[in-house]
């Protein structure tokens, strides 16, 4: 990322994972500088909520209600964006920690449960954002763990899923045919936390407010060749 640039702010964004605790910060990140914010979520009440709680600034917040991780829920989603008209940002906050079974005892039910809220989400999320992204200046950003760097034993579908997302990305960059749409991994290397919590933590922590600082640079200026942006520390 360039920091020696003024960012502009973004006027337009969607938001998958809105309602969970990462997405959340994200939307209320983006209204408070001025965006519109398409912001996804299973929840009606759960993202009314969040508009109440950001005050004037929830008049910008679009409320989508979809399940992303299915057909029916990210072709819904594809048409809100198509009636809002192109966006400058997308960003998705899918799927979260897990821990269990080793992988040779795992029993196909949660895997497969697992592949669909871990990946597929992530494909259906992009296919439904990234065609309507804007053509002269735009970006698409996904977080990721630190599953996805190194194997953890325990969370074997985490890594395997955060390894696919990665490349889902590349996937994404390989095939995008337009050279302003850039596509940004913001790998967040250790847990997250409230803003303050951090000196009283007993491992290594990345605070909420520097999370949502970083994925938002990346969406404004960041650069194309900044493929994996690392948060925090192995």
């Amino acid at each position: 990322m360039d920091a020696s640039r003024p960012a502009p702010a973004l006027s337009s964004a969607v938001v998958h994972g809105a309602t969970g605790y990462v997405g959340r910060h994200l939307v209320r990140g983006l209204l408070a500088e001025g965006a519109t914010v398409l912001a996804v979520g299973r929840s009606a009440a759960r993202l009314e909520a969040l508009r109440e709680s950001a005050g004037d600034d929830g008049t910008r917040l679009v409320p989508v209600v979809a399940d992303v991780s299915a057909d029916d829920g990210a072709r819904h989603v594809a048409q809100q964006i198509a009636d809002h008209g192109v966006v400058q940002a997308g960003f998705a906050a899918i799927g979260g920690w897990w821990e269990g079974s080793r992988l040779v005892d795992l029993d196909t039910q949660t895997w497969s449960s697992l592949l669909t809220s871990h990946l597929t989400a992530h494909f259906l999320a992009a296919r439904a954002t990234v065609p309507h992204l804007d053509p002269v200046g735009s970006a698409y950003v996904t977080l990721n763990g630190i599953a996805t760097l190194q194997p953890e034993a325990g969370s074997g579908p985490v890594s395997v899923t955060g390894a696919g997302q990665s490349m889902l990305l590349d996937v994404l960059r390989a095939e995008d045919d337009r050279p302003a749409v850039r596509f940004h991994e913001l790998c967040v290397v250790n847990p997250v936390v409230d803003d303050g919590d951090a000196a009283d933590a007993p491992e290594a922590v990345v605070e909420i407010s520097d999370v949502v600082s970083a994925a938002l640079t990346l969406a404004r200026s960041g650069e194309a060749r900044t493929r994996r942006h690392e948060l925090g520390r192995l």
